[in-house]
């Protein structure tokens, strides 16, 4: 089954040379339809089930043709997760940045809107990051967070159910000094986040017992200690659930039925 992808190319420059551009791209990149004018000089090109892994290419051509007019692009596949940013300007790629996602929930921040919050994401670090969150997501920014009221001081806390994150935001709009914990109580499970920028991006993040996190983070102490006790009774259907699953897959080897269970993570939450 082909897995949908989404590309845009965002170009800007003067008017009437958008206009011309988009008589000479139409049906070419895409339909006239897929074609929006956000502003009078920025033209948005959309790519539904679009060009995939060619997108650099794509791009690089469209500014070796247009050199005089600046080139945002954006790919991404099924949904918005990994999304992958690019910038061309006078014929040459500025930069070319794949988001891959570490982790990402939803902050409760503004219950008089009529959304339930902002997206909080965490992405693997990389050089162009930062130029490529600020240019296409502006509205993109963990340090609002910091008004938050927490379980601790610095500390913010949100969590859809299943996972809990507990984020200590970067000390200054500069810093890559933030922390995030993500616990999963009802599992056992915890993960360090280290290295937290403004923009989300993450230098480390590794998988870490409870007592670890405990440890490291004695200001959370009390507060994991609450949601650890909590969630007794599930950490112990999860692990039994894990056993059976773990038998039916020795007996399937033992009768050669493995080709379906070796599908399935037996412990599918190990981040």
């Amino acid at each position: 089954m082909a897995t949908p992808v989404t590309t845009v190319f965002t170009l800007t420059g003067p008017q009437d040379r958008l206009r011309q551009i988009a008589e000479e791209r139409a049906y070419r990149t895409c339909a006239p339809d897929q074609m929006a004018w956000e502003t009078d000089t920025t033209l948005v090109m959309t790519l539904e089930n679009g060009i995939g892994t060619s997108f650099l290419r794509h791009g690089d051509g469209l500014s070796d043709d247009y050199p005089d007019v600046s080139i945002r692009g954006m790919e991404y596949f099924d949904s918005c997760d990994d999304p992958g940013f690019a910038k061309w300007q006078g014929g040459q790629l500025v930069y070319e940045a794949d988001l891959i996602t570490v982790f990402s929930i939803l902050f409760p921040t503004d219950p008089s809107r009529d959304w339930a919050g902002c997206g909080a994401n965490f992405w693997h670090r990389s050089q162009p990051l930062s130029a490529a969150i600020a240019e296409n997501c502006p509205d993109f920014d963990l340090m609002p967070l910091r008004q938050l009221a927490g379980p601790a001081p610095g500390w913010v806390q949100t969590s859809d159910g299943f996972a809990t994150l507990f984020l200590r935001p970067p000390s200054t709009p500069a810093a890559q000094d933030g922390l995030g914990v993500i616990f999963y109580p009802g599992i056992g499970r915890s993960t360090m986040l280290t290295g937290i920028d403004r923009f989300g991006g993450v230098a480390r993040f590794r998988r870490q017992a409870y007592g670890q996190i405990s440890a490291q983070c004695p200001e959370l102490r009390a507060v994991l200690r609450d949601c650890w006790k909590a969630d007794e009774k599930k950490r112990r259907k999860a692990r039994q659930e894990r056993r059976v699953l773990r038998r039916k897959m020795r007996k399937a080897g033992r009768e050669g039925k493995n080709s379906l269970f070796h599908l399935f993570d037996t412990d599918p939450w190990v981040v």
